[in-house]
């Protein structure tokens, strides 16, 4: 076997392997999205805009980073280090989220988002909080790919949603864990 290098269609993010991962390392995308680096264009997150695209994506930034500050609060928590460190790695998949959706809107990504953010205080109604937010979100990036007239803006909510609803699951599995 020879190692290979494997570039993320949604993130733009390389990962080295004898295969490709079933999911991105990075954002969370499904193997689907992982291609060979010759396959990524370079202007792939060159898009015009629309009015309602910069809106939607301006509502995707804020909510990746008001759940990537949450999930950093829910990783900082002492009392079950294998649930700190679940969410301490879904706290960076939402910050590449942000960091993604910054740049397809052409702005810096915010500067807060390695700051944890409140949480509600004990594992399972941070779990339920999470359940809502990523429900939330996976609904929300389906309804923005919808009505999106980009079809790299479809693409990537499309992804970033099934990566969401990946995401309830780790909260379904979390919940044995408390």
């Amino acid at each position: 076997m020879q190692l290979k290098m494997y570039r993320c269609r949604i993130c733009g993010d390389t990962y080295l392997g004898y295969e490709p991962p079933a999911n991105c390392p990075f954002c969370g995308a499904h193997v689907e999205f992982m291609r060979p680096t010759q396959e990524y264009p370079a202007d792939i997150n060159k898009v015009q805009l629309t009015e309602s695209e910069r809106v939607d994506l301006d509502a995707s930034i804020e909510l990746e980073l008001s759940n990537t500050r949450f999930y950093l609060g829910m990783a900082e928590r002492k009392d079950n280090d294998l649930l700190s460190s679940a969410y301490k790695r879904l706290a960076k998949v939402e910050a590449e989220h942000c960091g993604l959706f910054c740049k397809l809107a052409g702005v810096p990504k915010p500067v807060d988002l390695s700051q944890p953010g409140e949480t509600t205080g004990s594992w399972l109604s941070d779990i339920e909080e999470s359940l809502t937010r990523e429900n939330r979100a996976s609904a929300l990036y389906t309804t923005f790919a919808g009505r999106a007239t980009s079809e790299r803006l479809k693409e990537v909510w499309q992804a970033v949603s099934a990566v969401e609803a990946d995401h309830i699951t780790l909260d379904e599995i979390a919940k044995d864990h408390v």
